[in-house]
């Protein structure tokens, strides 16, 4: 019988520091994208590449099922020594995510009208944003394939290939970032052409890794086994799951920046900014997301109770710790934080109004990253598709209430209220967890 894994808190944040490292230094390129046309001169720049952003995030998002759920197959199969599982968890996932991407760049034109549409920009907008997308768009297959392999690679606990792929390619980013858009005066086009080159090449380098770590050739490997094994139905319905659970996400992130753009182009930069920085504190969250779902997966596929309720233990402390610390310091540092976006005076005035808000997120929503990471790894995703289906409903409820009354203040709100619901919600099925423990 093989030695069963133990768990301490040393162990679990080594474990969640690297994709931390990796999920925040991707936030951290985003960041940079707005504070490098931040400084050229008008709104515009700032607005073009965050609601670009968004749009090729809102893709991500609704497939980022493939990561996650990789990650949690991986991690199980990991747990019970299956090197052909552990391959069929790459390969399908793989697979899948460059097909999507096919139809995604065939469908380029209805999914611009529709963002358009929702987000209805200033003209000189659109055309920055034209710009932005035009170029992405073509490398989508690419960097969503990279994506879903990072998560096979944290899964099965390829700690080095997962922190140097991600953090090179978004090192890579910043430096071409500086060149076109500094050096060349590229603007936006300078912007969209470093993320282009950047995931080509993380595309590239996870390919090469997986053929150097691959657990089985594929001459070892059989099709009708991959798609039509347990595994593979038990993906499908983890990917239903958690595309609703995106779904919903997607409608708040959508519904906050369309109400933003409403408001005028100074709240939607100050807005986008403000967006800007929360994704970068979830993302710090989202590495202790990240190490509870692998030792979630481990802990059920080696049926190892005690492990499970160590990462639950762990998990719950090491997020209310984590999550408090980064509001303490973002209400601390905020003055010279918001200062490296841009140096528009109207868009920092109005930026300052609402910075409060952010500044509960990271301990508000602590609770419910971590452990959604932790529900995910036992591909137990029901009760984090009804949580979320109830926080959408929430949220909605709060939207069309308090935005009436009181403005850009009544849209954070709501923001907040999101994630208060997300927490509480998913939560309340921690111990239908426990039970569904084989």
């Amino acid at each position: 019988m093989a030695l069963q894994m133990q768990l301490t808190y040393k162990k679990y944040l080594k474990t969640s520091l690297p994709p931390l490292l990796s999920t925040v230094s991707c936030s951290l390129i985003g960041a940079v994208d707005t504070a490098v046309v931040g400084h050229l001169g008008s709104y515009h720049y700032i607005n073009a590449v965050s609601l670009g952003a968004v749009i090729f995030s809102t893709v991500y998002w609704l497939f980022g099922f493939l990561k996650i759920s990789t990650s949690g197959f991986a991690a199980q199969a990991f747990g019970t020594h299956n090197p052909k599982e552990i391959s069929y968890a790459f390969l399908r996932s793989v697979f899948a995510a460059f097909c999507i991407g096919i139809i995604l760049v065939a469908l380029q034109k209805p999914i611009y009208s529709f963002a358009l549409y929702i987000f209805n920009p200033e003209q000189a907008t659109e055309i920055l944003l034209a710009n932005y997308y035009n170029i992405l768009i073509w490398i989508m297959p690419l960097t969503l394939v990279f994506q879903t392999a990072q998560g096979w690679f944290a899964g099965t606990l390829h700690v080095k290939i997962f922190v140097l792929t991600g953090v090179s390619t978004n090192v890579l980013n910043l430096i071409l970032d500086l060149i076109f858009v500094i050096g060349l005066h590229l603007d936006v086009t300078g912007v969209a052409g470093a993320s282009c080159i950047a995931n080509i090449c993380g595309f590239a380098a996870t390919i090469y890794f997986y053929r150097l770590h691959q657990p089985l050739p594929l001459s070892n490997l059989s099709l009708q086994e991959m798609f039509h094994g347990p595994s593979f139905h038990q993906m499908l319905q983890c990917g239903t799951h958690l595309t609703i659970r995106m779904l919903c996400m997607i409608l708040m992130v959508n519904s906050f920046l369309h109400q933003s753009s409403v408001f005028g182009g100074i709240l939607l930069t100050a807005n986008s900014i403000l967006f800007q920085i929360q994704f970068i504190m979830g993302d710090i969250l989202t590495g202790l997301s990240q190490a509870a779902a692998i030792y979630s997966g481990i802990a059920f596929g080696e049926r190892n109770r005690k492990l499970l309720n160590d990462v639950l233990k762990i998990s719950f402390v090491s997020a209310i710790s984590v999550g408090g610390l980064e509001s303490i310091s973002y209400y601390i540092l905020r003055q010279p934080i918001l200062s490296c976006f841009t140096d528009l005076k109207a868009v920092l005035a109005t930026a300052k109004e609402y910075d409060f808000f952010i500044a509960f997120y990271p301990f508000i929503s602590s609770l419910g990253i971590v452990y959604y990471g932790l529900f995910n790894g036992a591909l137990f995703t029901m009760p984090i598709c009804i949580s979320m289906l109830g926080t959408a409903a929430c949220y909605l409820l709060a939207y069309f209430t308090l935005i009436p009354i009181y403005g850009n203040a009544g849209l954070w709100t709501s923001f907040l209220i999101f994630y208060v619901a997300r927490t509480s919600l998913l939560l309340l099925f921690v111990p239908s967890l426990k039970r569904h423990f084989p």
